[in-house]
Protein backbone atom coordinates (compact mmCIF):
# COMPACT_ATOMS: atom_id res chain seq x y z
CA UNK A 1 0.00 0.00 0.00
CA UNK A 2 1.11 3.65 -0.62
CA UNK A 3 2.67 5.61 2.18
CA UNK A 4 1.19 9.00 0.86
CA UNK A 5 -2.50 7.25 0.89
CA UNK A 6 -5.24 8.68 3.15
CA UNK A 7 -6.54 6.91 5.68
CA UNK A 8 -8.40 9.26 7.71
CA UNK A 9 -12.14 7.71 7.12
CA UNK A 10 -10.84 4.25 7.07
CA UNK A 11 -10.28 5.26 10.52
CA UNK A 12 -13.52 7.27 10.68
CA UNK A 13 -15.71 4.03 9.54
CA UNK A 14 -13.99 1.64 12.03
CA UNK A 15 -14.31 4.52 14.68
CA UNK A 16 -18.14 4.06 13.71
CA UNK A 17 -18.41 0.57 14.16
CA UNK A 18 -16.74 0.69 17.48
CA UNK A 19 -19.30 3.33 18.83
CA UNK A 20 -21.88 1.33 17.03
CA UNK A 21 -21.18 -1.17 19.93
CA UNK A 22 -20.38 0.52 22.28
CA UNK A 23 -21.82 4.26 22.70
CA UNK A 24 -24.39 4.90 20.41
CA UNK A 25 -25.37 1.68 19.12
CA UNK A 26 -28.40 2.96 16.42
CA UNK A 27 -27.24 6.05 15.84
CA UNK A 28 -23.57 5.22 14.75
CA UNK A 29 -25.01 2.49 12.25
CA UNK A 30 -27.19 5.35 10.31
CA UNK A 31 -24.16 7.26 9.88
CA UNK A 32 -22.25 4.32 8.68
CA UNK A 33 -25.02 3.82 6.34
CA UNK A 34 -25.36 7.72 5.21
CA UNK A 35 -21.92 7.54 4.31
CA UNK A 36 -22.07 4.06 2.34
CA UNK A 37 -25.17 6.23 0.54
CA UNK A 38 -22.59 8.89 0.52
CA UNK A 39 -19.97 6.68 -1.21
CA UNK A 40 -21.79 5.11 -4.39
CA UNK A 41 -20.18 5.07 -7.70
CA UNK A 42 -22.82 7.55 -9.23
CA UNK A 43 -21.97 10.32 -6.57
CA UNK A 44 -19.12 12.76 -7.01
CA UNK A 45 -18.25 12.20 -2.98
CA UNK A 46 -18.24 8.44 -3.91
CA UNK A 47 -15.35 8.92 -6.97
CA UNK A 48 -12.65 10.28 -4.69
CA UNK A 49 -12.57 7.67 -1.86
CA UNK A 50 -9.90 5.39 -2.27
CA UNK A 51 -10.52 1.59 -2.68
CA UNK A 52 -9.00 1.32 0.64
CA UNK A 53 -11.45 3.26 2.42
CA UNK A 54 -14.61 1.89 0.50
CA UNK A 55 -12.81 -1.36 1.79
CA UNK A 56 -13.10 -0.53 5.64
CA UNK A 57 -16.26 1.28 4.79
CA UNK A 58 -18.07 -2.08 3.31
CA UNK A 59 -16.48 -4.32 6.38
CA UNK A 60 -17.48 -1.88 9.24
CA UNK A 61 -21.47 -2.19 7.98
CA UNK A 62 -21.24 -6.12 7.18
CA UNK A 63 -20.04 -6.53 10.63
CA UNK A 64 -22.03 -4.01 12.21
CA UNK A 65 -25.20 -5.89 10.21
CA UNK A 66 -23.87 -9.14 11.62
CA UNK A 67 -23.51 -7.84 15.45
CA UNK A 68 -26.88 -6.38 15.04
CA UNK A 69 -28.93 -9.93 13.80
CA UNK A 70 -26.57 -12.20 16.39
CA UNK A 71 -26.78 -10.00 19.60
CA UNK A 72 -29.84 -8.32 18.64
CA UNK A 73 -32.63 -10.63 16.86
CA UNK A 74 -31.33 -14.29 17.54
CA UNK A 75 -31.15 -13.87 21.53
CA UNK A 76 -34.92 -12.48 21.58
CA UNK A 77 -35.60 -16.02 19.76
CA UNK A 78 -34.08 -17.92 21.52
CA UNK A 79 -35.58 -17.04 24.78
CA UNK A 80 -39.50 -16.75 23.21
CA UNK A 81 -38.88 -20.15 21.74
CA UNK A 82 -37.20 -21.90 25.29
CA UNK A 83 -39.01 -24.58 27.16
CA UNK A 84 -37.50 -22.77 30.25
CA UNK A 85 -37.22 -19.25 30.80
CA UNK A 86 -34.75 -18.89 33.83
CA UNK A 87 -32.57 -21.13 32.33
CA UNK A 88 -32.51 -19.41 28.64
CA UNK A 89 -32.21 -16.61 29.86
CA UNK A 90 -28.81 -17.10 31.80
CA UNK A 91 -27.69 -18.66 28.34
CA UNK A 92 -28.34 -15.48 26.59
CA UNK A 93 -26.33 -13.51 28.94
CA UNK A 94 -23.61 -15.53 28.74
CA UNK A 95 -23.61 -15.37 24.61
CA UNK A 96 -24.47 -11.93 24.09
CA UNK A 97 -21.61 -10.91 26.80
CA UNK A 98 -18.98 -13.04 25.17
CA UNK A 99 -20.09 -12.54 21.66
CA UNK A 100 -20.82 -8.34 22.26
CA UNK A 101 -16.93 -9.09 23.74
CA UNK A 102 -15.46 -10.81 20.49
CA UNK A 103 -17.21 -8.01 18.03
CA UNK A 104 -15.40 -5.28 20.07
CA UNK A 105 -11.90 -7.12 19.88
CA UNK A 106 -12.57 -7.57 16.13
CA UNK A 107 -13.33 -3.85 15.75
CA UNK A 108 -10.33 -2.77 17.72
CA UNK A 109 -8.20 -5.09 15.30
CA UNK A 110 -9.63 -3.78 12.41
CA UNK A 111 -9.18 -0.39 13.88
CA UNK A 112 -5.48 -0.27 14.53
CA UNK A 113 -5.38 -1.98 11.04
CA UNK A 114 -7.20 1.61 9.70
CA UNK A 115 -4.51 3.21 11.52
CA UNK A 116 -1.57 1.17 10.00
CA UNK A 117 -2.96 1.32 6.54
CA UNK A 118 -3.77 -2.59 6.50
CA UNK A 119 -7.11 -3.76 4.92
CA UNK A 120 -9.03 -4.89 7.99
CA UNK A 121 -8.94 -8.44 8.88
CA UNK A 122 -12.92 -9.33 9.13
Amino acid sequence: MKSNQNNQFAIIYQSLYLANLLLLPVISFLVLVYYFHKAAPDTPQGNHLSRFNKIHLYRSIQISALAGVLLGVAPVFYIFYSAQFSTSVMVVVFYFVTLHTAFVLVGMLNLARAMAKKLPVF
